[in-house]
């Protein structure tokens, strides 16, 4: 079925519905213990303090005015676009494994957006918090550690409310594609799923708190990584009055592009006509010592590229005399898998389909994503899932269970079609931020600079195209972005990976404070917050949530191998020269004299208007325009 024109100014499509099936919630709690942070502006001397000092207003405790129990009598059947039903609401202990009393709500905004909500009984301060998730989503699991938030003291001392949703589907095998089949095929989910579910489960949690506590939150934040900084910035796009603020991660908010472009290329690079592998993972070890070799930053003193953007490595400097193979360099062959990787997917006539390859500095984080394990094939690759789910199932209105997934699809009328048919439901790049801003909001957007699953000059260029759409002046009064060396995808890697950035974020809100930079610490000895695996756009993984759970049995017993500040992009930092190397209080923010030029040229572009609105119409169709109904 065609969507008609790309740019018509309506359009109307109609999909009959299909029956859908709720299915169980799945919870889980991580505790994961305080970190650094600092107060320090940008270019001043870091002092490194700890993140237990005051946090925002001073706002006092709120006790609730029904029982937990009360809430199950409640009705909240006639909220607008977010028809609400409450299936359980029962109190949890303060424990060893919860830092304070809730209320745990759970339950289901129509048609089947499954919700936990955790409302603190005895410390509540007017806060609530809202948590993305990643991958397709597909689970519940609110946790007491979202991203980026290590040691911050409101999620900690339980001042906030928090909440999640599964937007609006059950995953059946993780978060990888190879589930898109079971919810995909309904229009309806797809919608939930692109950009209902968080804004009817807001309007649904702020009306469940007023009810438990006699007014709704004074603030209300979004925290999210990978899907979940997507959602981020779909909240602020879309319903720019959700939200007072809002922390954005690693967004795969071009999504389209990303899934049915980038994901689904790279999954196809390393293996020829027959399936062999060409480059094998034994070989990325070798790779990766010697793009650090010739682009680690000094002024950081460990092994770490402070900007990728500026390295300048050759794969061919590795190839293989005469082209004879050996553990210690790259045939032709292989060399040109990696340059592929780098370059990200292009079409035959070289035009870019998404925005930038691989990362240098990211090459020990590909096994397994598009290089394959030892003895394994393509299917086995997790960029694979999600890219062929995409291309068969999510990214279609009418599915094509049979597509193949070869070099023939990565054209520029391929992805134009793509972006025709679901780019307005699922795509999260507008640039224009202005009712947002109007509004009050903050936005912090964070990213690791050697993050496989989502590269980082996306962000760059899209925080670009908001400059070139409001003017810098305008954005800097509401936007920052960090950039974090040598950290993967929402965390791991070989960076410091562990930092509070929503505590500045509640700063910057509640009390004008303009953030300056942040301290962010290297670990060992117990999991990594937020590693590798949490939220990452493909493969069947677990969810963040549950990565995090896992980590925080162990975490406690971690201990800080060194801090790093990170100022606001485009500041870098670089040793003072005397003191520990090992500090953050050691390192001094500059300015490069040559600042990079984050516009990219590639077949899309992020600009205003693209959005669709659907909404079902007797049950058994779904309209589809460019208005908001």
């Amino acid at each position: 079925m065609s969507p008609g024109p790309a740019h018509s100014s309506k359009r109307t499509r109609i999909v009959i519905l299909v029956a859908v099936v709720v299915a169980a919630l799945v919870t889980g709690l991580a505790l994961l213990p305080d970190t650094f942070s600092a107060d320090a502006d940008a270019g001043a001397s870091v002092t490194r303090v700890t993140a237990g000092g005051d946090v925002g207003k001073d706002l006092p405790v709120t006790e609730p005015k029904i029982s937990c129990a009360d809430l199950l009598q409640k009705d909240f059947g006639a909220l607008d676009d977010a028809a609400t039903s409450v299936a359980s609401a029962s109190v949890v202990a303060k424990s060893g494994a919860n830092a304070y009393e809730y209320c745990d709500v759970k339950g289901t905004v129509a048609p089947q957006i499954q919700y936990e909500l955790r409302l603190p009984t005895q410390t509540y301060r007017q806060r609530y918090l809202q948590e993305g998730c990643g991958g397709y989503c597909g689970m519940v699991g609110v946790s007491a550690q979202p991203a980026a938030s290590t040691g911050c003291v409101p999620v900690t001392d339980g001042s906030f409310a928090l909440g999640q949703d599964n937007q609006g589907h059950v995953s059946t095998s993780g978060m990888g594609g190879g589930s898109a089949e079971v919810w995909a095929t309904n229009p309806q989910l797809k919608v939930d799923f692109g950009y209902r579910s968080e804004h009817a489960f807001a309007t649904a949690a702020k009306a469940i708190t007023k009810a438990f506590y006699g007014a709704e939150p004074t603030y209300s934040y979004y925290d999210g990584c990978s899907d979940g900084g997507r959602e981020t910035l779909m909240e602020v796009q879309r319903y720019p009055g959700d939200f007072s603020a809002a922390l954005v991660g690693a967004p795969a908010f071009n999504q389209t592009a990303l899934n049915a472009m980038q994901e689904a290329y790279l999954s196809t690079i390393d293996f020829r006509a027959d399936g062999s592998t060409i480059l094998p993972a034994s070989k990325l070890g070798m790779l990766h010592k010697a793009v650090m070799a010739k682009c680690a930053d000094p002024k950081l003193n460990n092994d770490l590229i402070q900007d990728p953007a500026t390295c300048t490595f050759d794969p061919a400097s590795l190839k293989c005399a005469e082209d004879k193979d050996s553990s210690s360099c790259l045939p032709a062959e292989q060399v040109d898998v990696v340059r592929k990787a780098y370059a990200g997917v292009t079409a035959p006539d070289g035009t870019h389909l998404y925005t930038g390859g691989q990362p240098y500095g990211s090459e020990a984080a590909w096994e397994g994503l598009f290089i394959p394990k030892a003895g394994q094939g393509q299917s086995s690759v997790q960029l694979y899932g999600i890219g062929l789910g995409f291309l068969r199932w999510v990214g279609k209105w009418e599915a094509e269970p049979a597509l193949k997934l070869d070099a023939s699809l990565f054209t520029v009328d391929t992805f134009k079609a793509y972006q025709r048919e679901v780019s307005g439901i699922y795509d999260a790049t507008d640039p224009d931020l202005t009712k947002f801003h109007e509004a009050g909001g903050k936005l912090i957007q964070w990213h690791g600079l050697t993050d496989p699953n989502i590269p980082p000059t996306g962000t760059r260029v899209y925080r670009q195209a908001m400059i070139d759409t409001m003017g810098q002046d305008e954005v800097d009064d509401f936007y920052r972005l960090y950039l974090f060396p040598g950290v993967n995808h929402c965390g791991g890697g070989d960076g410091p990976d562990s930092f509070d950035l929503l505590s500045k974020l509640i700063d910057w809100r509640e009390t004008g404070k303009t953030p300056g930079a942040v301290i962010a610490s290297k670990t060992s000895g117990g999991s990594e917050p937020g590693g590798p695996a949490g939220g990452q756009l493909g493969g069947d993984t677990k969810s963040t949530n549950d990565t995090k759970a896992s980590a925080s049995a162990s975490s406690a017993a971690a201990t800080v191998e060194y801090t790093r500040p990170v100022y606001p992009y485009p500041q870098l930092v670089a040793y003072d020269g005397s003191g520990d190397k090992k500090d953050a209080a050691n390192y001094r923010a500059y300015t490069p004299d040559k600042l990079p030029d984050d516009h990219y040229k590639w077949a899309g572009s992020f600009t205003s208007g693209y959005q669709e609105w659907c909404e079902t119409e007797n049950g058994k169709s779904m309209s589809c325009g460019r208005h908001k109904p």
